[in-house]
């Protein structure tokens, strides 16, 4: 399934929620399932367009600012809701991921151990920013949603990003390990050569 399709479903899923303007679907979308699935914002607002236009939602509401602009709010339809159903039921297509780190990694004899240690150290303070804001994440929802039924299907997602932080971290820590272990070794030979 292309990725532009694929756009419909996560905004289907979050109007399925509540309904919401284009901008409460980007915050949603951060806020929820942004540690897994990043939308494109500026494909946002015509996939929200062309599925009202296929009757998948429809407005809700039109709410009028100060500033005079006006703010759409959208909420699924029973045909939007079906449409949901039916791509869930599907199998899921493989994916291959495209880590840029780790292409980086492949080839970095080219540039030697202490550039390759550097990314990874940005890489892992990068995890540790996302694997603490997650764990806030996953905090409120269990707070907000206490009690709810979609709770359990929220938490599961959370728990796969925090798992694969933390899995992440550990993994930082090897290559740190190793690539330090390889730069010392460089620095050794080099100065057996100098005497």
């Amino acid at each position: 399934m292309a990725r532009e399709s694929t756009c419909q479903f996560a905004i289907l899923g979050m109007l399925c929620r509540e309904p919401m303007s284009g901008y409460d679907l980007r915050g949603a979308i951060e806020q929820s399932v942004g540690h897994f699935w990043q939308e494109s914002y500026g494909n946002l607002y015509p996939t929200l367009e062309r599925m009202e236009e296929e009757g998948l939602v429809e407005l809700d509401r039109e709410e009028h600012s100060r500033g005079g602009r006006v703010r759409k709010v959208y909420r699924v339809t029973a045909k939007g809701r079906k449409a949901l159903a039916e791509w869930l039921r599907r199998p899921v297509l493989p994916h291959v991921e495209r880590n840029e780190l780790l292409l980086k990694l492949f080839f970095g004899a080219q540039v030697g151990p202490e550039d390759s240690l550097a990314q990874v150290e940005r890489s892992r303070a990068e995890a540790e920013g996302l694997l603490a804001a997650l764990r806030r994440i996953d905090e409120d929802v269990r707070h907000s949603r206490e009690g709810h039924p979609e709770l359990l299907y929220s938490h599961l997602s959370i728990r796969a990003g925090l798992l694969g932080l933390e899995a992440h971290l550990r993994w930082c820590d090897e290559a740190r390990e190793a690539l330090q272990r390889l730069a010392r070794t460089k620095v050794s030979t080099r100065e057996e050569g100098m005497r």
